[in-house]
């Protein structure tokens, strides 16, 4: 019979580095480990042998017990860690730029698809703050991956939106309409369509658009004030989407305007219920009014010319009878002429285009003393 010494148990062959078994795991091991203790002691008194001395089943019954000890005390296999990513220094630059990066703040990409290259899914964490540690932790969408590799250091919703904004300062619109309406997960309160009137820039009025109840203005005390929404304030939404590094920033312009007509924000990719939408619609410059001549009309968005000063007058001329104005300039008015010295004319002697009157009868010549 081959002897076994009593108390040699299982020594704990678990390194420092491993992790401690659960504390169920260590009851089993403490059950298992009574249970051979009793076993030996058994065998070493024949007298107290429970088996009637039956040791090769005895024997046969500790090498079980042994062998699920074993199975008991083997460690655990350590979980596998996302190694983090070499990236180029466009990749890091336009990272920074899309999550807002900067100062203080760190951060790294996991190779979460461990294909060894930036793709959807792979992990950003960012570090920093007070603390140094941990901030956020957020797998990247195929939309971030294309922006990141696209080789520009500016985001494609940056890009739109300087090009339309670009578009908007140049048309000078001050005086307008529109109605904006907000989609989220909040009051009913919150989403219910509101029409805005801009004048000279500023939000002058903003109503309800299914009551037309009037809006009360608190811009001076709330940075959210429906009364900021003017055209800049609609595209201020979109940067500051931009800005605080959300998951996802989607908008859509009006091509003639620039002017936002929906706005898209997701600030957490993986968390549920903060996505935030924006719709603009019923946009309406208002008209320019122009005076315009009697008859004329609007060529369709023609502008018209100025409105010259009014015109004297023509200065009334004597004309020939039977004249026609056929638009040459009248001649000069000539002064009026002396009428002709009266001349004695022989009978029958005829006016050559002068006078046709009959000579004057002077009387018989006066003879001289």
């Amino acid at each position: 019979m081959t002897a076994i010494t009593q108390g040699s148990g299982v020594r704990d062959s678990q390194p420092n580095n491993q992790t401690s078994s659960s504390s169920s795991s260590s009851q089993v091991t403490t059950a298992t480990s009574t249970a051979l203790k009793n076993a030996v002691t058994g065998i070493q008194d024949q007298a107290r042998n429970p088996l009637g001395g039956n040791n090769d089943a005895l024997m046969a019954l500790i090498q079980q017990l042994i062998d699920q000890l074993g199975k008991g005390c083997r460690p655990k296999p350590p979980t596998p860690v996302d190694k983090p990513l070499e990236l180029s220094k466009q990749q890091d630059a336009a990272i920074r730029e899309r999550f807002n990066i900067g100062g203080s703040l760190t951060y790294e990409v996991l190779d979460s698809k461990k294909d060894g290259k930036l793709s959807a899914g792979d992990t950003l964490v960012i570090s920093g703050g007070i603390t140094g540690g941990e901030i956020s932790r957020q797998k990247l969408t195929a939309k971030d991956v294309k922006a990141i590799n696209s080789g520009g250091t500016t985001s494609t919703a940056q890009q739109q939106l300087n090009t339309n904004l670009k578009k908007w300062d140049s048309l000078g619109i001050s005086d307008y309409s529109l109605t904006f309406q907000r989609s989220c997960f909040c009051t009913p309160e919150s989403t219910r369509p509101i029409n805005i009137q801009v004048r000279d820039g500023s939000v002058t009025e903003a109503r309800y658009a299914d009551t037309g109840e009037l809006i009360p203005d608190d811009r001076q005390y709330n940075k959210q004030s429906v009364y900021n929404l003017n055209g800049d304030g609609l595209f201020n939404l979109v940067q500051q989407g931009i800005n605080s590094g959300a998951a996802q920033v989607d908008a859509t312009y009006d091509k003639q305007f620039g002017l936002p007509t929906s706005i898209y924000i997701d600030q957490i990719g993986q968390a549920v219920d903060d996505e935030v939408s924006y719709t603009i619609s019923n946009f309406q410059p208002e008209p320019v009014f122009t005076t315009l001549a009697v008859g004329e009309e609007d060529g369709g968005g023609i502008t018209p010319g100025p409105i010259k000063p009014p015109v004297e007058p023509p200065i009334a001329t004597t004309k020939a009878l039977g004249e026609e104005d056929g638009g040459i300039k009248p001649m000069p008015i000539k002064p009026p002429v002396e009428p002709p010295i009266a001349t004695t004319l022989a009978i029958g002697e005829e006016d050559g285009g002068f006078t046709n009157e009959l000579p004057i009868y002077l009387g018989p010549p006066i003879k001289a003393d």
